[in-house]
């Protein structure tokens, strides 16, 4: 084999193998942002450590995950309608709503033992600021 044929073909593998490399770093950076994109959302952080913090059962945190979802749709709908009408009503909404959605996550996911604990924890959010 002479010289320049082996250059060429050295020349061809490297780049073969460079898009290779390339082309798959690319599709993993797609799918981790879609995965991503599919699991975040603004309370993921809240369920986790909610979950991990009064080690409830699957059933339950489905059901925080449903309630999560509902908040969250209640939230935009909210901000939708004060695009709408102005935005001098929106914070007291929010509150109320937060507010409301704390008894609910509080009376229905968690078992009555664990409830003192999270009113607890809670006491010290200002819900104001936090959401």
């Amino acid at each position: 084999m002479s010289n320049l044929k082996f250059w060429i073909l050295l020349l061809a593998l490297a780049a073969f193998g460079g898009g290779l490399g390339v082309g798959w770093f690319a599709a993993n950076r797609v799918k981790d942002r879609e995965a991503r994109a599919q699991n975040l959302g603004p309370f993921t952080g809240f369920q986790s450590e909610f979950v991990r913090t009064f080690k409830i059962s699957p059933e339950r945190a489905r059901l925080l995950g449903e309630m999560l979802a509902c908040y969250q749709r209640d939230i935009d709908q909210l901000e939708q309608d004060q695009l709408e009408s102005g935005r001098g009503e929106l914070e007291g909404k929010l509150q109320k709503l937060a507010l409301t959605y704390r008894e609910r996550i509080r009376n229905s996911v968690l078992p009555e033992g664990q409830r003192s604990e999270y009113d607890r924890l809670a006491a010290g959010i200002d819900w104001k600021t936090s959401n």
